[in-house]
């Protein structure tokens, strides 16, 4: 080997001109060897990172109390808007001047009262007759009718006799339930008339 070679590898051996050095045959670089093969190595992994689950949980969480607020305010509000029931609508059917003549029952006339229904008799106590509303023709709201109907009204010129589970057609004024036709049972003919009278 030249000089110059020789130089030249010098200047390459990155080892300090004077380290001692040993041959790799010898026992103690034999050992070094034998500890450096046998230490593991740690290899990178390729899987990416698991997300923390925390977000993912809190997200459910927060829908769900929304929910169960909504929920609420959907409770809330029903009770809030639950439909009050009407107080009945009270009437009373006497004979008045029973000597009065009754006047012919048109639709013409029948569509000056203030008040006219259809109802279905649900209860008699005595002289007291409750009606379930089944629809307004005019002049109210309330689902109930109770009607104090004197005893032997039905036996007067027109008048009414209420049966349980019958259904009437009632027409009425400042209170009292009109007799001489313009109340009594649903029949075909007395429907037709409320309905000419006011129609929906």
């Amino acid at each position: 080997m030249s000089d110059d070679l020789r130089s030249e590898l010098k200047k390459l051996d990155p080892m300090q001109p004077g380290v001692p050095t040993e041959p790799v045959t010898s026992a103690s670089s034999r050992t070094r060897l034998e500890h450096i093969m046998s230490t593991p190595t740690i290899e990178k992994s390729e899987t990416p990172p698991s997300r923390s689950r925390a977000p993912w949980y809190a997200a459910v969480a927060a829908v769900a109390v929304v929910a169960v607020a909504i929920g609420g305010v959907a409770l809330l509000s029903n009770e809030e808007t639950a439909p009050v029931a009407t107080a009945p609508l009270e009437l009373t059917a006497n004979a008045g001047d029973v000597m009065a003549s009754c006047i012919q029952l048109s639709a013409d006339i029948l569509v000056d009262v203030p008040v006219a229904f259809e109802g279905t008799v649900t209860a008699i106590e005595g002289d007291v007759v409750t009606l379930d509303v089944d629809r307004w023709f005019t002049g109210g709201d309330a689902t109930t009718v109770v009607v104090t109907a004197p005893a032997g009204l039905e036996a007067l010129i027109g008048g009414i006799q209420f049966d349980m589970g019958a259904t009437y057609l009632v027409s009425a004024t400042d209170g009292v339930v009109n007799y001489c036709g313009f109340s009594g049972p649903a029949t075909p003919e007395l429907t037709a008339i409320f309905e000419e009278a006011f129609p929906s």
